[in-house]
């Protein structure tokens, strides 16, 4: 009798696993199919951004640049945009510059543009120091924009803010501009050795640096975030670089007696941004 028992309980036991198999197989899961955020406010989302700002630099060697600017971006999903900014500056010496020009002789016979001008050299006077150094006048950018991070924080469990962090990418343009005016290339003080050899040389300081100047094209990266007081009005601080090939002293890099494009090199071009967004439409969408 034992036997059969345990052979019927075994069987109960088999038929109740079975059955419960096949209802839990037949139950589907509510959450299939289900976006991960209900009710999400997509801020960027098919939405143009549009933030008036002011920017300046943080890494200029001689002349510290600043001054306003705008960008604006269209957010193609609410992580993925494009934008374009363009920014005018104004110049200021740095602590470095000052420094040197405090160091330079100055040379009261001075010409940039007279042929009996005579050059006491070799250091570099004020006046040819004035005439050679660069600075940035404007900036511009065509780039992607990528947004990995958003949320929201509270601060004092009463005030609550979205947030965003963002990564920009792209084509970066710098406007360099120079005192510089029809600088003659003077014979310099050839040496011995130089003579010997049947060389001539011109003086580098005392040549035409202009070729420096003007607009140079290269690269821009950036990082930033947003911080939305409403659904369209927030703030924006970022960190952009724009790297250029460039020649910020106008003057003899190489050391071979003339200023040519081989005396430029990769430039960091640092610049800290702030201003306000206004994203438009005004109102957000809701997701599902």
């Amino acid at each position: 009798m034992r036997p059969v028992k345990l052979l019927t309980v075994f069987a109960i036991f088999v038929g109740a696993t079975t059955l419960s198999t096949s209802a839990f197989a037949d139950r589907r899961n509510p959450l299939d199919g289900q976006p991960a955020i209900r009710h999400k406010v997509e801020l960027r989302k098919l939405r143009f951004e549009v933030t008036p700002q002011f920017i300046t630099s943080t890494n200029q060697d001689y002349r510290n640049a600043f001054g306003p600017g705008l960008n604006m971006q269209f957010h193609l999903t609410d992580w993925l945009g494009i934008g374009i900014s363009g920014n005018f500056t104004f110049n200021s010496n740095t602590p470095l510059e000052d420094r040197v020009r405090s160091q330079l002789p100055a040379d009261t016979n001075f010409s940039s543009n007279s042929s009996s001008y005579v050059y006491p050299g070799p250091q570099p006077t004020l006046q040819i120091h004035d005439s050679h150094i660069l600075q940035i006048n404007a900036l511009a950018s065509v780039y992607a924009s990528i947004t990995p991070w958003a949320g929201k924080f509270s601060l004092f469990s009463s005030l609550f803010f979205s947030y965003d962090f963002f990564v920009n990418a792209g084509l970066g343009l710098v406007y360099y501009t120079q005192n510089n005016c029809c600088f003659v290339a003077r014979p310099s003080h050839p040496t011995p050795d130089d003579i010997g050899k049947g060389l001539t040389f011109t003086d580098a300081n005392t040549e035409d640096a202009s070729q420096f100047a003007g607009l140079k094209v290269g690269g821009m990266i950036g990082v930033g975030v947003h911080i939305y007081f409403t659904e369209w009005v927030g703030l924006q601080l970022e960190l952009r670089d724009y790297i250029v090939k460039a020649n910020p002293g106008g003057l003899d890099v190489n050391g071979d007696r003339h200023l040519t494009s081989d005396d430029e090199g990769p430039q960091n071009n640092i610049f800290f941004g702030f201003g306000v967004t206004f994203v438009l439409p005004p109102h957000a969408k809701i997701s599902k």
